[in-house]
């Protein structure tokens, strides 16, 4: 079976309900079994009491104020209390404010031109500290922000406890954040399915938000050359099966990945990728470094 038509085929059934928009919806992969997680910051639910059956009720439904600055869209997030510069060729941005399925509050993006197809991946979305849906599993975008509040459960950006599945990771400023994922062979291996399409992160930390205390970006950013090359070069020394499971995880073959892997990282970090990843990156970069807290 073709990995990355697999792989594909996974996001779409991961993603469907979205009517073609993708706005907030669950990683492609990557949700570590540990909730205390310092980059992927999926808040411990705690026994909630229901919001009068809201049901995840929608609280607004509005266009961001933003401008047009060649390249990028400039806006302003009443909501969040930041602005940013984002991708234009993403289209306008509507935000959406919900409840949460028991208690707290929800906030997404849905970007106007951004249609999801086989290859592209684009999830944005924040939460209030008390956050809970309650029925289904952690989603990449239930980032409620960082906290510190008990030494044995602080969480912070670029913790060294997750350099396994995110090798590249810079702090931006004191609240923003960015990351690569590009997990070892250990994570598929104990995981059991190789399916993860390595993705760029923007965590923001919205410490004194009365709202919303966290909020992120996560999209795709392989062109389709470096994916196949990914593919081809990487994924194929794990081996794969029907179910995308991997069929070789002896430790010499995830040692083998594990050195081809950090090739890969190496061309990511000294700027050796094709032209159209590398532009891709720029443009990510560049949203990260224009967020600003207002």
């Amino acid at each position: 079976m073709n990995l990355k038509f697999s792989r594909s085929i996974f996001l779409i059934f991961l993603l469907a309900g979205c009517q073609g928009i993708v706005s907030e919806a669950p990683t492609p992969s990557v949700i570590p079994s540990d909730t205390r997680t310092p980059t992927l910051t999926f808040m411990a639910s705690p026994t909630p009491t229901p919001f009068s059956k809201l049901n995840q009720a929608i609280i607004s439904e509005e266009k961001l104020d933003c401008s047009p600055l060649g390249s990028y869209t400039h806006c302003v997030d009443p909501i969040l209390n930041i602005e940013f510069e984002y991708p234009a060729v993403w289209g306008e941005i509507e935000a959406v404010l919900r409840y949460g399925g028991y208690s707290g509050y929800a906030y997404s993006y849905r970007f106007s031109n951004h249609i999801l197809d086989k290859t592209d991946y684009l999830a944005t979305g924040g939460r209030s500290k008390d956050f809970a849906d309650g029925g289904r599993g952690g989603w990449s975008t239930d980032f409620a922000g960082y906290t510190d509040s008990d030494p044995q459960d602080k969480q912070e950006a670029c913790d060294a406890r997750w350099n396994d599945i995110f090798p590249i990771c810079k702090k931006v400023s004191q609240d923003v954040t960015w990351m690569i994922s590009f997990p070892k062979a250990t994570y598929f291996c104990n995981r059991g399915q190789l399916d993860l399409i390595p993705f760029f992160r923007i965590e923001t930390n919205l410490p004194n938000n009365p709202t919303i205390s966290g909020f992120v970006f996560e999209t795709s950013f392989l062109s389709e050359q470096f994916s196949n090359q990914i593919e081809s070069d990487l994924y194929s020394i794990l081996g794969v099966d029907s179910h995308l499971n991997p069929t070789k995880c002896s430790l010499s073959d995830q040692q083998a990945f594990d050195a081809q892997l950090k090739v890969f990282v190496e061309k990511i970090t000294n700027r050796s990728v094709d032209d159209e990843t590398l532009g891709k990156l720029d443009a990510l970069t560049h949203l990260a470094e224009s967020i600003t807290l207002r």
